[in-house]
């Protein structure tokens, strides 16, 4: 602790930030092109709490001169005696004749703002999620049915060679199955190494979250790939298995 402060470029890291990212006591961070920063490590701490773990404490002085900014901040956290209310005091903070505005907040109530700023953002992202699916399977049903119209003819050259309906319905569906598993397979691993190799967080507020794909994600994302392929392909199966073989035949490709 003597270190960080006797330095001017000393830095603390969190635990979970300083394991991701690699670092270690006596290296020289380099966030110059992220945040013009350079710092020195001089210690790691841990608080068992994953957004304190996820922060790095350095000097105010150097971090306001780099941003020219010296006696600015954009959030101030107030230790209270235990006999004093947060919101007593932050009403008096609020009332103080200040040259800028101020919005003080007992910790309680900025947490839970961060948490309802989370619950928007996952909402936002849901919808996104599911207009994404709607495309992806009517992308994926249409292309299903032009490749059936495209093959009407061997589809009538089979049910000659005794293939019946079912298994003409089970070939279209299982294709399209097996096409979006693959797609799905190649999406699941860009997204795995983009968030491995990548430092990818979350920010809402002061809340600084990791993003991570664990087991279940990548085999719901697999599951839905085939669910998407099976059912965007019901319709055009369906229709495969219903042709007529002297119609089907004697179509044109």
């Amino acid at each position: 602790m003597e270190d960080f402060k006797q330095t001017r470029e000393g830095a603390l890291l969190g635990a979970s930030i300083a394991k991701r990212k690699g670092w270690k006591v006596g290296e020289t961070v380099d966030l110059s092109k992220q945040l013009g920063l350079l710092m020195d490590v001089k210690g790691i701490f841990f608080s068992g709490n994953e957004d304190q773990d996820n922060t790095i404490i350095a000097g105010i002085d150097y971090v306001q001169d780099q941003y020219d900014a010296r006696g600015q901040a954009n959030v101030v956290m107030v230790k209270l005696p235990p006999d004093v209310r947060a919101e007593d005091m932050a009403a008096k903070i609020d009332a103080m004749p200040l040259a800028v505005g101020s919005n003080s907040q007992a910790e309680k109530a900025f947490v839970s703002g961060m948490i309802e700023d989370l619950a928007d953002m996952i909402t936002l992202s849901r919808l996104v999620i599911l207009i994404t699916l709607l495309v992806v399977f009517v992308s994926v049903a249409n292309t299903v049915s032009m490749s059936v119209r495209d093959r009407t003819r061997q589809l009538g050259m089979m049910r000659t060679l005794g293939f019946r309906r079912w298994q003409i319905l089970a070939l279209v569906v299982t294709e399209a199955s097996l096409v979006c598993l693959v797609g799905g397979v190649v999406g699941v691993a860009a997204a795995w190494g983009v968030i491995n190799f990548q430092d990818i967080t979350v920010q809402s507020r002061s809340l600084n979250l990791e993003i991570q794909m664990p087991l279940d994600v990548i085999a719901w994302a697999l599951v839905m790939s085939i669910a998407i392929g099976f059912i965007g392909s019901l319709v055009s199966g369906f229709r495969a298995s219903r042709l007529k073989i002297v119609n089907a035949i004697a179509s044109v490709e």
